[in-house]
């Protein structure tokens, strides 16, 4: 006979039983009021920078850039601080002075007293603050979830962030015209203050640091870099990481809006489908991808992603209808939702507590790196052939990069489960 427990347990998804563990509930909650936020704050800081301020398409350009600038100036160094103190005073401290910052900036606005640096100085603090939070955040989930939910607890929290991407803009354009740039900026400092509600009432012991001496802070950041230099799984996750943003990053924000109007003679409708079609795959592989982590280590499941979204690539290249276009849109966003699970999951499990916010800086790092390189490269091959040809030298490249990251994943196995339980 069949309980109702057992059967209303039954009928919720694997991957969202994790919502169960009080503390990663709150973590889950102020994750996606922060995200919904941001979804706003995006909307409201391009639309007041490129019409409100008169500032155009430059502006943005210049706002990009300087946003990227403190991620690669300073990523490995927050990590290092990161792992000095406790994660959770962390992310609510950084949190509260990005409500300030977007606060500040919303008077600023309602004054008019607002211009373009000044915009593009706070996306810069508000930036700087991001690059404490987000390592302090990934390194201390571990401490609240369970080494075996590790990766659906991830791949619920990229879901939460996709299904914000997804709904946010939309809603967060009706709000601009409805209430403009200060009303949605007064949403996004809403949404720091509750995440930073809900994370200061995590169980604080976990997410203390480690108890080991402090020495200069270069060298712990060195530290770090020989402890990833000397560690197989973390070298192979940033070596991997970097990989994969390189063939993927330049292609996926030039080439495949390009791609849509040469092959399937489509504009922004088209475009727009296939990016939803993404999406709703990264969504929807959180239901399923606790099931994928109980049969296969977190390394084989890395190399699979990254091998599945070069063949897909591929398959999208030579797509002869939308509908074919957002299928495989829909399976590389499966993909991608368990490879960005099993990367934070690996960390997580593999690296050493007080390491994980120097490896999870430098995994960003790395990826941050890379981008600017896919982005040059891909503009420069543009020039010279067609979108078909460059998505199918990009999924080539990760397919590559899939089969040599298995490979080093059958050599690292063993160091992976020893470092899992030391």
């Amino acid at each position: 006979m069949v309980t109702l427990g057992r059967f209303v347990d039954r009928l919720i998804p694997p991957g969202w039983r994790v919502l169960a563990v009080p503390d990663f509930r709150r973590l889950w909650l102020a994750h996606g009021g922060s995200v919904i936020g941001d979804g706003f704050h995006a909307i409201a800081i391009t639309w007041l920078v490129f019409q409100t301020l008169g500032g155009g398409a430059q502006a943005l350009v210049f706002l990009g850039i300087a946003n990227l600038v403190p991620s690669l100036a300073l990523g490995i160094l927050s990590g290092t601080i990161v792992d000095r103190l406790d994660r959770r005073r962390v992310m609510v401290g950084t949190d509260l002075i990005r409500a300030a910052l977007v606060a500040s900036l919303a008077l600023l606005v309602a004054s008019g007293m607002a211009s373009v640096p000044v915009v593009i100085a706070m996306g810069m603090s508000l930036t700087v603050a991001a690059l404490f939070f987000y390592p302090a955040r990934n390194s201390v989930l571990a401490a609240y979830v369970a080494e075996e939910d590790l990766v659906p607890a991830n791949a619920l929290m990229q879901a939460t962030a996709q299904g914000a991407q997804l709904l946010a803009p939309a809603l967060g354009g009706v709000l601009f015209v409805a209430i403009g740039p200060v009303g949605l900026l007064a949403i996004d400092a809403a949404s720091f203050v509750w995440s930073a509600f809900l994370l200061s009432r995590l169980t604080p012991g976990p997410a203390l640091p480690g108890p080991e001496p402090r020495r200069p802070l270069l060298h712990e950041a060195a530290d770090g870099l020989r402890f990833i230099a000397g560690h197989a799984p973390s070298r192979l996750c940033v070596l991997t990481g970097a990989a994969n943003q390189l063939f993927a990053s330049g292609p996926w924000r030039v080439i495949v809006p390009v791609w849509v109007a040469v092959a399937l003679g489509g504009g922004a409708i088209e475009y727009g489908t296939i990016l939803s079609a993404f999406a709703a795959g990264l969504i929807s592989a959180s239901l399923v991808v606790s099931a994928i982590r109980s049969r296969l280590p977190l390394l084989t499941l890395i190399a699979a992603g990254v091998f599945l979204d070069g063949a897909i690539e591929i398959l999208l290249a030579f797509s002869p209808t939308l509908a074919f276009a957002a299928m495989a849109l829909f399976a590389m966003g499966m993909s991608n939702a368990v490879l960005n699970a099993s990367f934070s999951a690996l960390m997580q499990t593999a690296v050493p507590n007080e390491m994980r916010g120097r490896t999870f800086a430098t995994f960003s790092t790395g990826i941050n790196l890379t981008t600017p390189v896919s982005l040059a490269a891909t503009g420069a091959l543009a020039s010279v052939i067609g979108p078909v040809a460059i998505l199918t030298i990009a999924g080539a490249g990760l397919m590559i990069v899939g089969a040599l990251s298995f490979g080093g994943s059958l050599r690292v196995g063993r160091a992976i489960s020893s470092s899992a339980s030391a």
